[in-house]
């Protein structure tokens, strides 16, 4: 997805106006429409705003992934010890082999937990 296609789907959803996003990133509402037609692109600050006003990564605001691991994300506790961030970067460790093993656990695991949460 484009810049433009996410930051108008992320403004809608988030129930933001092209008036009050831009009041919100001191910039116009015809800034705001530029940025959404692709005719043209904000500065770095603006784009650094408007990831923790969506709460979400610039990889994703940009359209680079599909996958918000925004900074709030990766820094959530994962247990009592270790961050999502330090996890994802573990697997990421690994040689393909274990990757796959990994991958099979957790399908494994998740269709478990939910068998568990759909049983009467």
């Amino acid at each position: 997805m484009r810049f433009s296609d996410t930051l108008k789907e992320l403004r809608e959803k988030n129930g933001y106006t092209q008036q009050r996003l831009g009041e919100l990133l001191h910039v116009s509402k015809n800034s705001i429409s530029h940025y959404e037609l692709g005719k043209s692109l904000p500065d770095i600050n603006v784009l650094i705003e408007m990831t923790d006003i969506f709460d979400v990564s610039m990889d994703y605001l940009l359209g680079l992934t599909d996958y918000n691991l925004s900074k709030d994300i990766l820094n959530k506790s994962f247990d009592k010890t270790t961050k999502v961030g330090s996890v994802i970067e573990s697997i990421l460790r690994l040689d393909k082999e274990h990757k796959n093993d990994m991958l099979k656990m957790l399908r494994y695991i998740e269709r478990d937990n939910r068998d568990r949460h759909n049983t009467p």
